[in-house]
């Protein structure tokens, strides 16, 4: 039987592909698939190594801010003159042996002390722990900058370490500077006045000690270097974390020894700087005016077929010799940031 020429033409139109030209195509399809997942892959990568970047960059930063308006309030008093204030006799000695102490008296005597700190970590407070090793520890002490009670600013309560000091004529001719200021957490013993002499008129203020320091870990075992502040709350002192990846802080101290205001040298450790002994070392710390802060902040997760091989710049030892931290040989990018922060109010003082 014969087929019509139509028919012919309808079948040859009907072949569908060979097996040589189904494999070609799988082939370039597979290819062209490789290729857009390998764009992806990179765009992803990419993206995901900014993103890693600037959240190290940007935790670096607030860092610093947050230590450098800290610092720059150190030895703030209100309307009272710490300078009045005899020194204790040495470091050792009562509040300045422990900055965590929550005892009113030792409170009061560290008034004259608005800056503290342990170089590399050594003898760290009592109330802070898990201290990443090799990284400084910086104390500040000052009162809040609002009244208690006034717009915006908590009422003063019961168990709370609060700071009064008189302005007036009558309770400032009372024999001892010491009848001048209280510090008490009870309430019950602000009594002073203001300049109008009207009894238990004299504003109060939050009395603020920030202890930072870097912790191995934000939560117990995470590996996560991290800032972290020990405040001083109602009788006790808690630790809040403050910005993760924060690998080191190391803090070198002005010290202004003639009383001018300026810097006469610069030292990482007041403690023993111009080998100071008792009564020496604490007129070191009372005559600190600013802080250089160097912290390096490292990236919360490892950078795959990377190697830290840098070594970073952190001020001097106490020593005055060169400081530096790394290479750490390990897949975490790293930033190293420097600032020098004026203690304003114990600078300001003496000009």
């Amino acid at each position: 039987m014969k087929i019509h020429p139509i028919f012919r033409t309808r079948i040859r139109r009907m072949r569908g592909f060979t097996l040589v030209e189904l494999m070609v195509g799988l082939v370039v399809g597979m290819v062209v698939l490789g290729a857009a997942t390998a764009a992806f892959l990179s765009v992803s990568n990419s993206r995901r190594e900014m993103e890693r970047t600037d959240r190290q960059i940007e935790n670096g930063r607030y860092a610093m801010q947050l230590m450098n308006d800290d610092i720059a309030l150190a030895g703030y008093w209100g309307e009272f003159n710490p300078n009045l204030v005899s020194l204790p006799a040495s470091i050792a000695n009562g509040t300045s042996g422990d900055p965590c102490t929550t005892d009113n008296a030792n409170l009061k005597l560290a008034v004259p002390l608005h800056i503290q700190g342990y170089d590399l970590g050594g003898s760290a407070p009592t109330c802070v722990s898990d201290v990443k090793s090799n990284t400084d520890i910086v104390v500040v002490r000052r009162l809040s900058t609002c009244v208690a009670g006034s717009a915006g600013c908590a009422a003063a309560t019961a168990g709370t370490t609060h700071m009064q000091s008189t302005r007036c004529n009558t309770e400032l001719a009372l024999p001892t500077i010491a009848q001048w200021y209280v510090v008490s957490s009870t309430l019950a013993d602000f009594t002073l006045s203001k300049r109008n002499c009207v009894a238990n008129g004299a504003d109060l203020r939050k009395y603020i000690v920030h202890i930072y320091f870097v912790a191995n870990n934000n939560n117990a075992g995470d590996g996560i270097p991290t800032l972290k502040r020990a405040e001083l709350g109602a009788g006790a002192f808690s630790v809040v974390p403050l910005v993760e990846g924060i690998d080191n802080l190391q803090v070198e101290y002005a010290i202004d020894s003639d009383g001018n205001g300026s810097p006469n040298a610069y030292t990482a450790d007041p403690n023993t700087y111009n080998s100071c002994v008792g009564p020496a070392c604490v007129a070191n710390w009372s005559n600190v005016t600013a802080a250089k802060l160097y912290v390096l902040a490292r990236a919360a997760d490892a950078t795959p077929g990377y190697s830290d091989t840098k070594a970073y710049p952190m001020g001097a030892l106490a020593n005055n010799s060169a400081q530096e931290m790394g290479p750490y040989g390990d897949g975490y990018k790293r930033h190293a940031f420097t600032a020098l922060v004026r203690i304003n109010n114990a600078a300001g003082r003496r000009e």
